[in-house]
């Protein structure tokens, strides 16, 4: 029991000491700067998120556009799909291949 009264007493001659040392308006002061300064932090973070967000939405916009191009091509009988397959190769001596003098098939469009 003597033993635990003499350990209470440091403890408490410890924690007067440390109040002594501990500024508190000066703690206060740290710890407002602390919150405006992370308030800034979650600021420009959102602002980051919103920004990149509007930056990828642009990669939305481009591939409507590219299906629209599609349905559009589909629509008038252009596939360019088969025509890209059955265009001339040249072999390296620069001469067409025998599969390239056949005659690209007809895209059903015709001739503005």
């Amino acid at each position: 029991m003597l033993a635990l009264l003499q350990a209470m007493r440091g403890v408490t001659k410890a924690m007067a000491k440390m109040n002594k040392q501990l500024n508190l308006p000066n703690l206060q002061k740290i710890m407002m700067e602390f919150e405006k300064q992370n308030e800034k932090m979650e600021m420009t973070e959102e602002m980051m998120g919103d920004a990149i967000d509007d930056a990828l939405e642009g990669d939305e916009e481009g591939e409507e556009t590219e299906e629209l191009v599609n349905s559009v091509l589909a629509e008038i009988g252009l596939n360019l799909d088969e025509q890209l397959v059955n265009a001339p190769t040249a072999n390296p001596t620069g001469q067409a291949t025998q599969e390239a003098q056949q005659p690209i098939a007809e895209s059903g469009v015709d001739d503005v």
